[in-house]
């Protein structure tokens, strides 16, 4: 009864690995029809199969890829994560062409950024470029990885320079926004020294017309006056008169 248990177990065992080998076929005949969507539903069956099978993820990881799509690239950089992380990779070969791919994926990143160029674009070229050095380790004649390598660390040094020629303008506009402001402030300042200025002689020119009015007062008030003392001084003398004749 043991025996048979254990040959029950056997043929089960033999029966799952046929079974997620059976997804992965399919899945790699739609891949190669281009039917990425159907490929996907084969990969995910056989990783359902054995959450471990790194060939599956590594093929659903490129089904992703293929769909061109920003979504669809982070979905393809978590499952080559899943095939990185797995501690039996001894196939140089395969773990190499996992990094290559994973770098091309965060290159398509940044270069679905590229317009805009925020630091998402630094960052996904960033992480290329990593990827690309870390295949080369692995396989230095890799002609495909020394091109994108090259080219990814060509456009991050490009932004680089474009950000710094982009501060360095925005400073020039700013330092030349402060230097006109600065002529205004002055010019302003200058205006109303020049106003202050003119202030005291309008009001002395002004102290001096209404000192002139007084003196003219002054002089018409003493002409009043002494026609009025004059007149009575007449008035007096002619009644001295008439009282001395009668």
């Amino acid at each position: 009864m043991k025996r048979l248990v254990y040959l029950i177990s056997i043929l089960f065992v033999f029966s799952s690995c046929d079974k997620e080998k059976n997804h992965l076929r399919q899945g790699n005949k739609d891949f190669e029809q281009k039917q990425y969507s159907k490929a996907e539903d084969s990969f995910l069956k056989a990783i359902g199969v054995d959450s471990t099978y790194q060939k599956a993820q590594y093929n659903l990881a490129n089904s992703n890829y293929k769909k061109d799509k920003e979504d669809q690239f982070n979905k393809a950089l978590l499952y080559f994560e899943k095939a990185l992380t797995q501690d039996s990779i001894n196939d140089s070969s395969f773990y190499a062409d996992i990094l290559y791919n994973r770098g091309n994926t965060n290159f398509k990143l940044a270069l679905l950024d590229s317009t805009q160029k925020t630091e998402k674009y630094d960052k996904a070229l960033k992480k290329a470029i990593e990827d690309y050095k870390s295949t080369l380790k692995i396989n230095s004649k890799d002609s495909s990885a020394k091109y994108n390598l090259s080219l990814a660390m060509r456009l991050l040094e490009q932004n680089k320079n474009n950000n710094q020629n982009k501060q360095k303008q925005n400073k020039n506009d700013k330092d030349n926004k402060n230097q006109n402001k600065e002529k205004q402030d002055k010019k302003k300042d200058q205006e109303k020294k020049k106003e202050e200025e003119s202030k005291p002689q309008e009001y002395k020119k002004k102290e001096n017309q209404d000192k002139e009015r007084m003196l003219e007062a002054l002089k018409n008030n003493e002409k009043n006056t002494l026609e009025r003392l004059k007149k009575e001084k007449d008035k007096n003398t002619q009644q001295n008169r008439n009282d001395k004749d009668w």
